[in-house]
């Protein structure tokens, strides 16, 4: 008797996993992605994207009240099972809130719209829970950008990145200019002062602007201990209102606005990745020495977790992503270095990754 106790108890435990516990959970995973899964293929494979497969606002309240369901059964989520039941979620939503969105606009059964809501409400919560059921790290925040990102699977945008590459590919091989800290800021703020005076009026103009912008961009970076505490409003105010003109531009019809769009979200991804590159070398070189400079790049180093959106996510190139999760491994020391510039043991940051997917959960 004893034996075939130990046979049930070690069939049950393999290196230290509960078995069932861990085959009902994927079970309860596994049957609410099919769901998902299957939702998101019936979408797909509509003429009319605005259609739901929901037939009723009471059966789409059901499924997702279901679903609400599935996700409290669950204890724990691993980040690849996270990224799944997101997913999941986002095409369930869609169909939900298409359904109801629909009989709302015709005054039928409004009142599921509430309720709805309030099971949306529940499950944010409930994803919340199961996100930090697990330790997170600033690299589970980017594959969890990455990979529930709404545009991943967009081949039309897909082809428009790839078309975009080659002219973001070229410009690495543009020299820096050699100029001291002073003078380069002088004259990037020449060159966005004189950019604003002629605009930018065609696509041509507009690459052009990127090109250039790009060069003084990564010549202000190899001066960036010098700068990372100074006062550069005026460049980035500049900056901004350069930004507006381009779509401005489109907007008249001076050129297409899908350009605009592409074009900018790259030019933006990449001044993201080389400066989170170029922090960190700075910090492996000790290069920055001072509590301002300190700080200053704590806030830079976390640039791309706060500024990198579902769309700038998308369109980053390969070598773009490898850079930022090599970045992303080294996150932990570089803060504890950053921190001891600082003069404190704060351990405070090592919640931030759960904060930053808190933050996108709820953006659902």
């Amino acid at each position: 008797m004893c034996k075939g106790l130990f046979k049930v108890k070690s069939e049950r435990k393999i290196k230290g996993v509960d078995v069932i516990s861990y085959l009902k959970k994927q079970s309860v995973l596994a049957k609410g992605i099919a769901v998902c899964f299957a939702i998101f293929i019936l979408a797909s494979c509509g003429k009319n994207t605005d259609d739901s497969m929901f037939q009723t606002s009471e059966s789409a309240v059901n499924a997702y009240r279901t679903y609400l369901s599935d996700m409290r059964s669950m204890e724990t989520l691993s980040t690849e099972h996270l990224i799944e039941a997101v997913n999941g979620w986002q095409a369930l939503r869609d169909s939900v809130f298409v359904r109801i969105a629909k009989d709302t606009a015709d005054h039928i059964h409004a009142k599921y719209e509430t309720t709805i809501q309030m099971l949306h409400d529940s499950l944010q919560t409930e994803f919340i829970r199961l996100a930090n059921s697990t330790p997170k790290t600033f690299k589970d925040v980017l594959l969890i950008k990455e990979r529930t990102s709404p545009y991943r699977q967009d081949a039309e945008l897909a082809q428009a990145v790839a078309t975009a590459e080659p002219f973001f590919d070229s410009l690495n091989s543009i020299p820096l200019y050699r100029k001291t800290t002073k003078n380069i800021v002088s004259v990037y703020k020449t060159f966005l002062a004189q950019t604003l005076k002629s605009g930018i009026n065609s696509k041509d103009e507009m690459l052009d602007f990127i090109r250039e912008e790009d060069r003084l961009f990564r010549s202000f970076l190899a001066h960036l201990p010098e700068l990372a505490d100074a006062d550069l409003s005026a460049i980035t105010g500049d900056t901004e209102q350069c930004c507006l003109s381009v779509f401005q531009s489109a907007e008249d019809g001076k050129f297409s606005y899908r350009d605009a769009l592409i074009y900018f979200a790259k030019r933006t991804d990449r001044r993201i990745v080389f400066n989170a590159l170029v922090c960190r070398n700075d910090i492996n070189q000790d290069k920055v020495k001072t509590d301002a400079q300190a700080r200053a790049y704590v806030w830079m180093l976390l640039q791309p977790y706060i500024a990198l959106d579902d769309f700038s996510m998308a369109v980053l190139s390969d070598k773009e992503r490898v850079s930022l999760h090599g970045v992303a491994e080294q996150m932990p020391s570089m803060i504890a270095r950053l921190n001891k510039i600082i003069g404190t043991d704060n351990d405070q940051w090592e919640t931030l990754p759960e904060l930053f997917i808190k933050t996108m959960i709820t953006s659902i």
